[in-house]
């Protein structure tokens, strides 16, 4: 396959190639192929053998026990499906569904064995990989067999909403920004938070309040892009990431429509109840010049504050 400058750049941030040379990635891309998938696409199917090693470029996919069931983790750009059936039996442990259109890079069995021996920083890093599935796997045994085979450390994925936690996001972003400094990548943050959480808790209680979130984060996945990023940071407050997004203005019709979205999507208990719906207050920033994580959050943190004292339901733009 091809070695753009856009797929090497993603490949140098991904786990699996780490400080890994140019020459050693641009060996393995040679010997690679490009995957497509479209919305619903099945990738890996459980008990099924697999030989490749994927990495993702761009979209989302859901990790799931069986092709119908709902998924118990995701995985994104830059990480990796697929390495344990690779480098272990050999068959899948899991159905692996595109959630969004996606591009993939399919590494052979062959090439991945054959960067082990040339690489010692990729046979490191694959041993950081397989070390969080087996870990993983380890804590799974005791767990109902629903629960159980993973591709993404529990630790990364919030059990609440099935997003992304804090601490995936942070990583992701420090990332991110790390390489906006020197390849000028624009990207934005949007803060957004449930507005009257705490009032909404105490009149339709815990389950209902839950509720309220896996809605918030169920609308929040529908409205994205394929590589825009969505975690939830705690209690009623979510971070989303946009890159490749030029302006505070494009940033900020995003966050407006999925304002509306969240408002307009019902609450429904398991009783068949309905629920009120809910508003959220939204704050954007725009990621900057040697911009660090701690002051592109605090900018968009102070236009989510200025979002809720100006009575919620509502977008504000940082400026």
């Amino acid at each position: 396959m091809s070695q753009s400058s856009e797929i090497l750049n993603l490949l140098e941030t991904s786990p699996l190639f780490l400080g890994v040379s140019h020459r050693d990635i641009i060996a393995v891309l040679r010997k690679s192929k490009l995957v497509t998938l479209g919305k619903g696409d099945i990738l890996l199917k459980r008990g099924e053998y697999n030989n490749n090693f994927y990495l993702i470029l761009s979209g989302r996919l859901n990790i799931q026990m069986t092709e119908r069931s709902a998924p118990f983790a995701l995985a994104g750009q830059s990480e990796c499906v697929g390495e344990m059936s690779t480098l272990g039996d050999g068959f899948a442990s899991a159905f692996v569904v595109a959630a969004t259109e996606c591009k993939l890079v399919a590494i052979s069995q062959a090439a991945i064995w054959e960067l082990i021996d040339t690489s010692h920083q990729a046979a490191l890093n694959i041993l950081r990989i397989l070390s969080h599935r087996f870990s993983f796997n380890s804590r799974a045994l005791s767990e109902p067999a629903d629960q159980q085979g993973g591709y993404i450390e529990p630790s990364m994925v919030d059990e609440l909403t099935g997003l992304y936690n804090r601490k995936w996001m942070n990583d992701k972003l420090e990332r991110y920004l790390q390489r906006g400094m020197t390849q000028n990548q624009p990207g934005c943050l949007v803060m957004l938070e449930m507005d009257k959480h705490q009032q909404f808790a105490e009149e339709f209680g815990a389950l209902g309040a839950d509720l309220a979130l896996r809605s918030i984060a169920h609308t929040t996945l529908t409205c994205l892009r394929p590589d825009d990023q969505a975690g939830h940071y705690m209690g009623p407050k979510f971070s989303i990431f946009l890159p490749n997004t030029h302006s505070l203005h494009d940033a900020g019709i995003a966050a407006e429509r999925l304002r509306i979205a969240i408002n307009n999507t019902p609450i429904v208990l398991p009783s068949g109840d309905s629920l009120p719906s809910i508003s959220v207050s939204l704050g954007v920033s725009q990621a900057r010049p040697n911009d660090r994580l701690a002051t592109l959050l605090e900018r968009a943190m102070n236009a989510l504050q200025q979002a809720q004292s100006a009575g919620g339901n509502r977008v504000k733009i940082d400026v």
